[in-house]
């Protein structure tokens, strides 16, 4: 009878069973944080202030010239526009069993899904947040157009006329610009000067009117910029056309691979807050046998003041780049 073998323990060998699996690290999925908090204006809705956040603004009157001697008899009326933000309440809930508690390898797995709680209502919060852009009534792009630092001159100059040449409104400072990372992508390599195009591709385009914003060629802005955005990415813009330049990958990308960013003053972009996000654990059910509830929720709203005069909506081609 033949002597046995040496026994293995592992795939297809002898004890290919008695292997335990274990789990050395782990890790949670990443969102994007996100900008929107840092360029709106906050209000916050008190406790026994009622249901929405009530902004008044008073209309214009007009001067007019008055004769030597005559009386004044130009008496207007005074006139005021409410704009009202109604918060909303956000929930995000995650449910643990007392069983799975004691079985799973993680120690701290309720440590762990409380922050995994945290992110979802941050990723819904700045996701709301950007879908306002679309909301600003000056636009400037369209679909399929890739942006260009024309384009960025033209959407700051509709927000420093208040979108309008007959009674100009300059949005007060300080002025974003939030933008996909696939629009200042561009918008970077757009900056870098040139003394030709490069050949097979057409990012840098041909200046098609006032605002078509070919590339800055030599003796417009300096190399050390070019130098800067290899480098260090989008975040080397800083500003353009007097708008401070942010990144948002929450900002949405339709089914024709185009996304609204916008241009705007901080006044134009509100964030109401009612309740901050705050984790509730419930484990009061003893049916439950240690169970563990999570609940993550808080309320607010997000809004514009004076859309058609504060902001510029900026439509503009989010395709994945291939090469």
């Amino acid at each position: 009878m033949a002597a046995p073998g040496i026994n293995l323990a592992g795939s297809s060998q002898a004890l290919d069973s008695s292997l335990p699996t274990i789990y050395s690290e782990f890790l949670l999925l990443r969102d994007e944080t996100g900008v929107c908090r840092k360029v709106s204006r906050r209000y916050d809705l008190q406790p026994h202030d009622g249901a929405s956040k009530n902004v008044l603004n008073y209309g214009r009157v007009v001067g007019y010239n008055v004769a030597d001697g005559a009386d004044i008899a130009q008496a207007q009326a005074l006139g005021d526009t409410n704009t009202a933000y109604t918060p909303g309440e956000v929930a995000v809930q995650v449910i643990l069993a007392g069983s799975t508690m004691r079985r799973v390898q993680d120690p701290d797995l309720l440590r762990r899904t409380g922050r995994i709680l945290n992110n979802a209502y941050d990723l819904k919060e700045d996701s709301d947040g950007c879908a306002q852009f679309s909301s600003f009534t000056p636009i400037v792009g369209a679909a399929g157009t890739v942006i260009s630092p024309g384009h960025c001159q033209a959407a700051m100059a509709t927000v420093n006329l208040g979108n309008s040449r007959a009674n100009p409104e300059p949005a007060p400072s300080p002025h974003f610009a939030v933008l996909h990372p696939l629009h200042t992508m561009v918008l970077g390599g757009r900056l870098i000067p040139l003394t030709d195009v490069p050949t097979g591709t057409t990012v840098y385009g041909a200046n098609t009117g006032a605002h078509g914003g070919v590339t800055v060629g030599v003796g417009g802005i300096g190399s050390s910029l070019g130098e800067k955005f290899i480098t260090e990415g989008p975040k080397a813009i800083g500003r353009i056309a007097g708008a401070t330049v942010f990144n948002d990958a929450n900002i949405a990308v339709d089914a024709s691979d185009d996304a609204s960013g916008a241009f705007f003053s901080k006044e134009g972009f509100i964030y109401v807050s009612e309740v901050e996000p705050k984790l509730d654990i419930d484990d009061s059910d003893k049916s439950m046998r240690g169970a563990k509830e999570l609940n993550l929720w808080g309320s607010y709203v997000w809004g514009l003041y004076r859309s058609g005069a504060y902001g510029c909506e900026a439509l503009f081609d989010a395709s994945m780049p291939t090469s």
